[in-house]
């Protein structure tokens, strides 16, 4: 089992509950992609399944806790995904909803896990609905995504939701050293991606997310420098995969948001991957106008999620956000 870091009053809460059997049958684990939700998801499993919990712990030692280590427990099923977008379909549901009436194999629970539910479409959940409702008294499903809004409101209303926070950027420079020897690499993921472990990995490790966030901070200078072609053709080299330049266009978001609240401290709690740029924007930029460039943002990033052309969408972004500046 990982360490956690972080969210200490988030895990103290979910041990009361299994410790005085106040235990939800659906629970989500929700925030952005990197945070731990999958980690504080499985510690939960744990909780749930561990025959010997002690003052709301597991112990991790008995054979059921090495058997959900091993990824080999009979009664922790984990939904497959499908698709392009990897989502769960219709026919993955209902084999679930079907298998939920047979009773647990060698345990008094039986769990069902939902990873990363941002593409679970309206007929799949819709399908799971029921289940959910009305599930066998043995019965228990954990969902993680980045945000309660993935899903229908009949399904969050069934639901026990719980926000996942960013560590402490102390933390997450502990977490990161662990495993990582160059100290100037963690200093520099942790100014770009704070407390979310997650993503501080990826970009020490993956060049693509260093590529990424270099080519948002060439959006934000261009902006800063109020020269459009400049923006535009930065943000042209965001690249032609849908998910990552919404990735791209939600560190913008960061930035922008970043900048806002310079306006009325000077010493904010970063959010965003380029805080000098942060900075400069900020002397550029009122709350309204912020807000205003907050919202093409946010109607550029779900046109992504369409059929629309690509580089249509981001000169659009580009040629309204000049117009407001």
């Amino acid at each position: 089992m990982k360490k956690i870091y972080g969210n200490h009053k988030l895990i103290k809460m979910l041990e009361d509950m299994v410790k005085n059997n106040h235990i939800s049958h659906a629970v989500l684990f929700y925030g952005e992609n990197g945070i731990g939700k999958k980690t504080i998801a499985e510690y939960y499993t744990y909780l749930l399944m561990c025959p010997n919990v002690k003052d709301g712990k597991p112990c991790f030692n008995c054979k059921t806790c090495h058997n959900i280590a091993d990824n080999i427990h009979p009664d922790i099923i984990t939904a497959e995904k499908s698709g392009k977008l990897g989502g769960y379909s219709v026919e993955t549901v209902r084999k679930i909803c079907s298998d939920a009436f047979i009773k647990p194999n060698n345990s008094r629970k039986k769990i069902y896990i939902f990873k990363d539910c941002s593409h679970m479409d309206e007929r799949s959940q819709n399908t799971l609905l029921k289940i959910i409702e009305e599930p066998p008294e043995y019965v228990y499903f954990i969902f993680t995504a980045e945000s309660k809004s993935k899903f229908l409101p009949t399904i969050i209303s069934r639901c026990m939701s719980f926000g996942v926070s960013p560590c402490s950027e102390e933390e997450c420079q502990t977490a990161l050293l662990e495993t990582e020897n160059d100290v100037k690499s963690v200093e520099n993921a942790v100014e770009c991606f704070h407390g979310n472990i997650g993503m501080c990995k990826s970009f020490i490790n993956d060049e693509k997310i260093r590529e990424s966030v270099n080519i948002v901070k060439s959006v934000t200078d261009s902006i800063i420098r109020k020269n459009e072609y400049e923006t535009l053709l930065a943000m042209n080299n965001l690249g032609k995969e849908r998910e990552e330049i919404k990735k791209s266009l939600t560190m913008l978001d960061l930035i922008i948001r970043d900048a806002v609240i310079l306006n009325y401290d000077e010493n904010p709690v970063f959010i965003g991957c380029y805080p000098e740029g942060s900075r400069n924007l900020s002397d550029i930029i009122s709350l309204n106008t912020g807000n205003y460039i907050h919202r093409l943002i946010e109607k550029a990033w779900h046109s992504i999620g369409t059929n629309v052309n690509i580089t249509l969408i981001l000169s659009a972004l580009c040629s309204e956000i000049f117009e407001i500046l």
